[in-house]
C-alpha cells in the first residue's frame, strides 16, 4: 500500500516515477521517497522559473552562481565582482575567470550549436572542447601515464575498459526505457558521474549534458546549482571509485538515493536563490518609488541583467543618450544601489546588492536605508540629454 501511494502522489506533480517493471532497483521505498521528493522539487522550480519577471537573466545569473562554486575549490578564491569586472576589462592572465566565462558559455550556448540528438560521448567531446586551456582527457583505466587527449575530427580513442563502460552509459542513453523521461535523464547524469570517464570536470561537464539534455525535452529552464546541494566527492563517500564499473546493485542503490536526496536540495537551494533575486527585484522598485525616483524603474531590468557595466554599455542597452545613462547611473548610485569604482578614465558601476546575493550561501542582502535628505535626481523624464549638435 505504501508503494501505491507514492506512486499517486508523485504522479500529481510533473515527474511520474519509475513503472514496476525495467526499473533498475528503483523499487526500493527509501528511492521512491527520494524520487518523490525530487519531483515536488522540480515541479515548485519549474513553476517559480515560469513566472519570473526575467527568466533569461535569472538563468545566466543561476550558472554564474554554479560555475562560482565549481571553481571556488579548485582555483585560487576569487569573487563575482571580479569576475563581472573581467568581462568587461578582461585580463587575459585571469586564467579562473576565462574558465568561469567558457563554462557559462558552454551552458548558454553550446545546445543550439549541436545537432546530435541523444547524449553521446560526441557530446563530451563538444563540451570539452569550449575548455581547451583546461587540457581535459579520457581517463584512461589500461594505462594511467597515458592519457588519451581530445581529437575534434578524430575517432575518441581511450582504454578498452573505459570504452565498453563508455559504450553501456551510451546505450543507456539512447534506449527509451519504461519510465518518465526526465527521471531517466537524471539517471543518465548519475550513471555519468559514477563512472568519471574525465580526467578532471567530470561534475562540470554532467551539469552541462544536464542542461543539453533538458533542452532537448523542450523544458526551458536553467540547471539548478547542484554543487550548492551536493556534498564533496559523492562517489568516494560510497566506495564508487574510478577503477570500479560503478553500477552494481550494492553500490548503485545507495548511490542513488543520496544523489537524489542532494538533487532534492539543489532545487530547494536554485528556487531559494530565484526567490531572492526576485525580492531584490521588488524591493528595488519600491524603493526608488519612496525615494522619488519612480522613473527610474524602467531601467531596473537592464541593471538586473548587466550586474557591472560602463556608461556607454548601459546607454546601448537601454537606448538612451550617453549623457542620460551618465545621469540615471550616477542617481542610482547616489541611492545606494550601484557602486562606483574608477579604473583610469573608466568609471564603472556594479549593482552591489544583486552581486552581494549571488555570493551569498543564503542570498541574504542589504536593507535598503531610507532617508535620502535631500534628493534631487540628475535624471528627471524629459530630460533632453546632449543638446550639443554631432559632428557631420
Amino acid at each position: 500500500m505504501e508503494l501505491q501511494g507514492l506512486r499517486q502522489a508523485a504522479s500529481q506533480g510533473t515527474i511520474s516515477l519509475p513503472p514496476p517493471r525495467d526499473s533498475e532497483k528503483l523499487e526500493d521505498i527509501p528511492v521512491l521517497r527520494s524520487c518523490l521528493a525530487l519531483a515536488r522539487g522540480i515541479s515548485d522550480f519549474r513553476e517559480a522559473f515560469a513566472t519570473s519577471v526575467f527568466p533569461a537573466t535569472i538563468g545566466k545569473l543561476m550558472t554564474i552562481v554554479e560555475a562560482k562554486e565549481q571553481l571556488y575549490s579548485k582555483e585560487e578564491p576569487f569573487t563575482l565582482k571580479e569576475y563581472f569586472y573581467s568581462t568587461i576589462v578582461p585580463n587575459p592572465s585571469e586564467l579562473s575567470m576565462v574558465r568561469m566565462e567558457s563554462y557559462v558559455n558552454a551552458c548558454l550556448e553550446l545546445y543550439p550549436n549541436s545537432n546530435l540528438s541523444y547524449i553521446s560521448t560526441k557530446t563530451i567531446v563538444e563540451i570539452a572542447n569550449f575548455f581547451i586551456q583546461d587540457k581535459i582527457s579520457w581517463r584512461s583505466s589500461d594505462d594511467p601515464l597515458h592519457e588519451k587527449p581530445f581529437f575534434p575530427e578524430e575517432e575518441i580513442m581511450f582504454g578498452s575498459k573505459l570504452k565498453k563502460q563508455m559504450n553501456n552509459w551510451e546505450v543507456y542513453a539512447r534506449e527509451i526505457r519504461d519510465m518518465d523521461p526526465y527521471v531517466h535523464l537524471i539517471l543518465i547524469i548519475l550513471y555519468f558521474v559514477a563512472l568519471s570517464p574525465l580526467n578532471k570536470h567530470n561534475e562540470r561537464t554532467s551539469q552541462i549534458l544536464y542542461q543539453i539534455g533538458l533542452l532537448r525535452k523542450g523544458i526551458d529552464s536553467p540547471f539548478p546549482c547542484i554543487q550548492l546541494g551536493k556534498a564533496k566527492n559523492t562517489t568516494a563517500h560510497f566506495g564508487i571509485e574510478e577503477r570500479l564499473y560503478g553500477l552494481r546493485t550494492r553500490q548503485w542503490t545507495p548511490y542513488l538515493k543520496y544523489s537524489l536526496n542532494n538533487l532534492s536540495r539543489a532545487f530547494n537551494y536554485s528556487l531559494e536563490l530565484l526567490k531572492a533575486i526576485e525580492r531584490l527585484y521588488e524591493q528595488s522598485k519600491i524603493y526608488l518609488q519612496e525615494i522619488g525616483l519612480g522613473t527610474h524603474v524602467a531601467f531596473l531590468p537592464a541593471i538586473f541583467e548587466c550586474p557591472a557595466c560602463r556608461t556607454g554599455e548601459f546607454s546601448s542597452k537601454t537606448g538612451t543618450r550617453r549623457q542620460v545613462a551618465s545621469h540615471i547611473l550616477n542617481d542610482l548610485t547616489r541611492a545606494d544601489i550601484l557602486e562606483r569604482v574608477e579604473d583610469g578614465r573608466d568609471k564603472i558601476f556594479f549593482h552591489k546588492r544583486l552581486i552581494e546575493a549571488l555570493e551569498n550561501r543564503e542570498y541574504s542582502f542589504q536593507t535598503f536605508r531610507r532617508e535620502i535628505d535631500p534628493f534631487i535626481p540628475l535624471y528627471q523624464k524629459g530630460t533632453p540629454g546632449r543638446t550639443k549638435k554631432e559632428p557631420a
